[in-house]
Parts: C-alpha cells; sequence; structure tokens
C-alpha cells in the first residue's frame, strides 16, 4: 500500500494532470492533421509513431489519476 495523500493534494494532482491530459489531447489533434496533409510517407510514418506515443503517454497520465487521485 501506499503513502496516504491529503484530498487538497490529490485534488491539485488532479488538476495538473488533467491540464496535462488537455494538452496531450490537443497535441493528438495536431499531429493528426500534420499526418493527413503530409504528402510525404516518411513524415506520415514518423507522425504515426509520434502519435503512437503520445496515445501510451495518455494512457499512463490517466491511469495514473485512477490509482493516485480516485480518478
Amino acid at each position: 500500500m501506499g503513502v496516504r495523500i491529503e484530498r487538497k493534494d490529490k485534488n491539485r494532482m488532479r488538476s495538473n494532470l488533467e491540464q496535462l491530459l488537455r494538452a496531450q489531447q490537443e497535441l493528438d489533434k495536431n499531429i493528426a492533421l500534420f499526418q493527413e496533409e503530409s504528402p510525404v510517407e516518411e513524415y506520415k510514418s514518423f507522425l504515426k509513431e509520434l502519435r503512437a506515443s503520445n496515445s501510451e503517454n495518455m494512457h499512463t497520465v490517466s491511469r495514473f489519476m485512477v490509482r493516485k487521485c480516485n480518478r
């Protein structure tokens, strides 16, 4: 079992993590847009990898938020 985190700290952590998730979601939209617009396959492939990495980061943040912030 982990260390007990006070409610006010959990709320602050959750707020910060929600802000990070919004930024990552915005980044995902931009990457998708750039990917759609590009005629260069190598660039599109790179953006696909970048998007997959960003998706994994969003999942990591979400899982942490669920475990530590009760959300």
